[in-house]
């Protein structure tokens, strides 16, 4: 092997042409890799980290359901053909899901989409997110910035209206909106029919960190966005009657609707029940009132987000809430971040694997150029190649040889690549790259991408060197191989 080392140094010093040649190459080669790779991986870590921090969590929570269901409703036709489901069972599945050591917090969510209108004009569509605020502000500390006015008070209703939104407004209606004024919301559903909320405008906000679809998005109480989307209950609970009660409502049975409208009445003992209102209360169930019949279901909620202590946990989490799923045979399921933020992220995965083809079809080109150089200065070699042969050198020494020579320039020059690379990386984060418009937002995911080296991204590029070594020593030694030693040493002479 000594001996192999010191004529493959030997050769590669010899070449320097050739050598610098084939070297530039690689080190070019693979210091895009690095780039490439690096960017793409802070990329992906700035992507996941924005849309969880500011607005999905780690895990989404929903009940089963069949189609692409996102915070934003379902993104494919099955929209048409069912509701966004309530998750069953939901004080349980909150219960666990607190109980889990790796979960930090939790938030729950209603979403619909609606029409805003205002004395009778139609002004825009927006999506509402029905949150309770303390909830939404904990998981979301610091995206989330007050314009003017606050989140409605506990117990009332009221809309925070977007500021992209409000600027729209002002700006195609002449409408200027600020904390006090009202707003219609109608929503039209194939399942619900339509709803109509006049609701009070709290205050206006905007996303620290925004991007088409949260510009589109508005935050409302709970109950108001509950009765948009169609979630609105009756008290179910049967009240149990008096003696007293019966002889109120009178006795009817099936019978009797199709019978004579006499059969409809009967002689009644006057109660004064003026005198005790809660009278009237009983007869809706204990702790009723007369607005019970119209009351909202306390643990209806479509989604329900959960941020974990640490992202490692995603795979224990998921493999947690579906065996508890399984066991208590609740009808829910988990998704991602990715799936929950919507096709905007995917967009944004889209892309990244768009670039890491690029950088495979140059690490393939790279691959031909330096194999088709390295036949070059293989084939130059013939007769010395020949001589050996010739003197005794064995075909397996030979090939030995070339791939030694190569992977000693393979290496040499990865690492001045990778050298390199994260010299450009150093200068580029400590610059920062700035989103010129939207669709780099969501590439970078945010508005300033500071690439940082990327531990895969040196491990991709070593595995490559390695690679391009072997493969690019196995043809030109195939060459050489093919020609016998007497045919190699007459090219030398000549």
């Amino acid at each position: 092997m000594r001996i192999l080392l010191t004529i493959a140094w030997r050769n590669i010093r010899e070449n320097k042409v050739k050598t610098t040649i084939i070297g530039l190459i690689m080190v070019i080669g693979i210091m895009v890799l690095v780039v490439g790779n690096s960017l793409m991986d802070t990329a992906t870590a700035g992507i996941e980290r924005y849309y969880t921090k500011n607005y999905t969590g780690h895990l989404m929570i929903t009940g089963s359901t069949r189609g692409k269901l996102t915070l934003f409703g379902f993104q494919d036709m099955t929209g048409m053909e069912q509701a966004v489901p309530r998750i069953p069972e939901y004080e349980e599945v909150l219960e666990f899901a607190r109980s889990l050591s790796y979960v930090e917090t939790l938030n729950p969510q209603v979403s619909t989409t609606v029409m805003v209108s205002q004395d009778d004009e139609i002004l825009m569509g927006t999506q509402l997110f029905g949150i309770i605020p303390e909830l939404y502000q904990e998981m979301f500390p610091d995206n989330l910035e007050l314009v003017s006015g606050d989140f409605w008070d506990a117990g009332s209703g009221g809309v925070l209206l977007n500021q992209r939104l409000s600027d729209h407004l002002e700006k195609r209606h002449q409408v200027s909106l600020k904390p006090g004024d009202k707003l219609v919301f109608t929503s039209v559903s194939t399942h619900s029919g339509m709803k109509i909320r006049e609701v009070e405008v709290t205050g206006i906000f905007r996303f620290k960190q925004s991007n088409p679809q949260l510009d589109m998005l508005s935050l409302m109480d709970v109950s108001n966005v509950r009765s948009l989307a169609g979630m609105v209950v009756g008290h179910t609970t049967a009240a149990e009657l008096s003696s007293e009660e019966q002889l109120f409502l009178g006795s009817i049975d099936e019978d009797s609707l199709f019978d004579t409208s006499d059969s409809l009445f009967s002689e009644l003992e006057v109660v004064d029940v003026e005198s005790d209102e809660d009278y009237w209360y009983s007869l809706l169930g204990e702790g009723g009132s007369l607005d019970t019949l119209n009351s909202e279901d306390g643990g209806a909620w479509q989604y329900l987000l959960v941020r974990l202590r640490d992202e490692k946990y995603l795979k224990q989490a998921q493999t947690d809430f579906a065996r508890f799923f399984r066991d208590n045979n609740i009808a829910a399921q988990t998704s991602n971040w990715l799936q929950g933020a919507g096709a905007l992220a995917e967009m944004s995965y889209g892309i990244k694997r768009i670039f890491n083809g690029v950088v495979l079809v140059i690490a393939v080109v790279a691959v031909i150029i330096i194999m088709n150089t390295l036949v070059i200065a293989v084939t130059e070699r013939m007769g010395e190649i020949g001589t050996m042969r010739a003197i005794g050198a064995q075909k397996g020494f030979v090939r030995k040889m070339v791939l030694l020579e190569t992977l000693l320039l393979s290496g040499l020059s990865g690492l001045v690549g990778i050298i390199l690379g994260a010299a450009v990386l150093l200068i580029l984060n400590t610059v920062g790259l700035e989103a010129s418009n939207v669709f780099f937002e969501i590439i970078f995911g945010g508005k300033v991408l500071r690439p940082e080296l990327s531990f895969s991204s040196v491990v991709l590029s070593l595995a490559v060197i390695v690679i391009v070594g072997v493969l690019s020593s196995t043809y030109p030694a195939s060459v050489v191989m093919r020609t016998s030693p007497l045919k190699a040493m007459e090219s030398r002479g000549g």
